[in-house]
């Protein structure tokens, strides 16, 4: 993946969105509008899953930032089932083998994470222990059954408002039960909107970290006093990374 100086800035790639596409037809994906250019031969996934009677449309300033940093991201309307995301799993699988597809060949399927935010992320949950998934992000959306550690199986962000009443304390439950490695980060004043508006550098720092292969991001979250996200509106919480080995 091409270097970059800011996470908080887009990245070097030109966007392009593929609207009503996927296995229902219902999904849009955010893509590098030249699949394949500046030396990344094939793009990390990242599923993204909206929060509840929520379009893709809402995060689209959010997704292309993430999409300009040289990740396909798909994203349909959201269901707590988390059943769209596998179906949606199975068939960007199935397009990178497809030679009648645009994407053929040019995604990397073993470089996948699922995230979302609010009801997308509790939806997340239900793929977190697929193996072909990397690594989960749940933002500002706590699982609500209060299970959600025991479907973590990969490296996990959490990101959650400590002004959001609707999933603080789901998320609170969430890092507390974890025994993954685990980065949680709280965000000084934010709301339930505030993981994937505000938040969202977090989310492509994590994705550079476990998808891009960028492991100098790890000092990015993971460490004491203050760094990159233990400062200015971000508080950060981490747990079981003794024995990580990117």
């Amino acid at each position: 993946m091409p270097s970059v100086n800011s996470i908080e800035q887009n990245g070097p790639f030109q966007v392009t969105i593929d609207k009503n596409v996927g296995p229902n037809n219902k999904g849009w994906i955010f893509r590098p509008s030249n699949l394949g250019s500046l030396d990344v031969k094939a793009h990390p996934i990242f599923l993204y899953g909206p929060g509840g009677g929520s379009h893709p449309s809402y995060y689209e300033s959010s997704m292309i930032k993430v999409a300009s940093h040289g990740f396909v991201i798909y994203s349909e309307e959201s269901t707590a089932s988390g059943d769209e995301m596998k179906r949606a799993l199975d068939w960007i699988i199935q397009q990178n083998s497809n030679p009648s597809s645009p994407y053929y060949n040019k995604l990397d399927t073993t470089r996948i994470a699922a995230g979302g935010h609010s009801l997308g992320s509790v939806g997340a949950y239900a793929i977190a222990s697929d193996p072909r998934i990397s690594t989960t992000i749940h933002m500002n959306g706590g699982s609500l059954d209060g299970m959600g550690a025991s479907k973590m199986r990969k490296p996990t962000a959490l990101v959650c408002g400590l002004e959001d009443n609707l999933a603080l304390e789901n998320t609170r439950n969430d890092y507390r039960q974890a025994t993954v490695p685990i980065w949680y980060g709280e965000m000084i004043g934010g709301g339930h909107g505030s993981g994937p508006f505000d938040g969202i550098p977090a989310t492509i720092a994590w994705l550079r970290w476990h998808l891009a292969g960028e492991t100098e991001r790890k000092d990015m979250f993971i460490g004491e006093g203050e760094f990159y996200f233990n400062r200015g509106i971000w508080i950060s919480h981490s747990k079981n990374w003794e024995n990580y080995r990117d």
